[in-house]
């Protein structure tokens, strides 16, 4: 650069630029100071405040509230009913079979807990407040299913989730003050050995029932050709019986008419007898209602049945006389 291009450039003024940026550096700093002097707690949360490793002893409640910038610290839980669930939580049943599990529980933080969760658990603020929960759900969980058998936890599940319910619920309560409203067991998965041996055993089951039900059906086949033929039996003898019965009848039907003509025979000639007694001449009134017209053929003479007349020659003209003349 020449001397003379120099002495046209103007001169700098250091105290005006160092006076901006100082106010710059003030507006900056109170900015900070005003917007790290409040903090919100929303409707869903409670907090914390530390100051110098200090907590409030209580805790602050939904709103805006005022800190120190700079010295407080600000830590927020959530208070509102929300859900926690461990996946492929593995455990092991008395027969020593291998189990995965997925437990959900439905929680809630109580006023009164939110400063133990916060200060006393793990570090501060939330960040391991469910890790520590994992921890006792997954040993309370093991313990139970330790005692169960593996192919009754599908019969079971009811019970065991609500044996689970009741330790885990005691024991958060008791460590964390967490209350839990529910506790679900929505996944059970059983290892691949177990499965294909419950399938095999459900397999030999089958064919059993199937075998047994061909059993059933034989014997109840063969049953009813027992119950057939001794129907057909019994319809034969009863067919038989029917018929001798009906012999039987039929005989006795027979010899009571023969008995009834015979009475009847006997009755008409005791009747004509006595007739006879009673009146001679019932045999000529008798033969006179039978004659029809014409004389008997034969009579019977010393030497058996003789014609009464010669009938061949009634034709024969007798001899004509003249009739003389008057």
């Amino acid at each position: 650069m020449t001397e003379s291009q120099s002495s046209k450039m103007p001169p700098l003024n250091f105290p005006s630029s160092l006076g901006f940026l100082k106010w710059i550096a003030v507006a900056i700093i109170a900015i900070y100071f005003a917007t790290d002097s409040y903090f919100v707690v929303q409707p869903t949360e409670m907090a914390g405040v530390r100051r110098f490793g200090i907590h409030s002893k209580d805790p602050v409640p939904p709103g805006l509230h005022l800190k120190a910038p700079f010295i407080d610290s600000v830590d927020k839980l959530q208070v509102s009913i929300d859900n926690f669930r461990i996946d492929n939580l593995r455990v092991y049943t008395i027969d020593n079979q291998s189990v995965q599990i997925s437990v959900g529980i439905t929680y809630r933080i109580p006023p009164d807990a939110v400063l133990k969760l916060l200060y006393e658990v793990g570090k501060p603020g939330s960040a391991s407040i469910m890790h520590n929960i994992e921890q006792v759900i997954s040993d309370r969980t093991l313990k139970i299913f330790a005692k169960r058998n593996t192919i009754k936890i599908s019969e079971e599940r009811e019970a065991i989730s609500s044996e689970v319910r009741q330790s885990v619920s005691q024991a958060i309560r008791e460590r964390f003050g967490l209350e839990i409203l529910d506790l679900q067991i929505p996944a059970i998965k059983y290892s691949d050995i177990f499965v294909a041996s419950v399938e095999a055993a459900v397999k030999a089951k089958n064919d059993s029932i199937a075998a047994e039900n061909t059993v059933n059906r034989i014997r109840y086949e063969g049953e009813q050709k027992v119950v057939t033929a001794k129907a057909e039996a019994e319809a034969q003898v009863a067919r038989a019986q029917a018929q001798k019965q009906s012999k039987v009848l039929e005989a006795e039907g027979e010899a009571r008419g023969i008995e009834l003509r015979a009475a009847a025979e006997a009755q008409g000639i005791r009747v004509r007898g006595e007739a006879l007694r009673d009146n001679a001449r019932v045999i000529e009134l008798t033969l006179a209602q039978r004659w029809t017209g014409q004389p008997p053929q034969t009579i019977l003479g010393n030497h058996g049945a003789v014609p009464f007349f010669n009938l061949n020659n009634t034709t024969e003209e007798a001899p004509k006389t003249e009739t003389p003349a008057r």
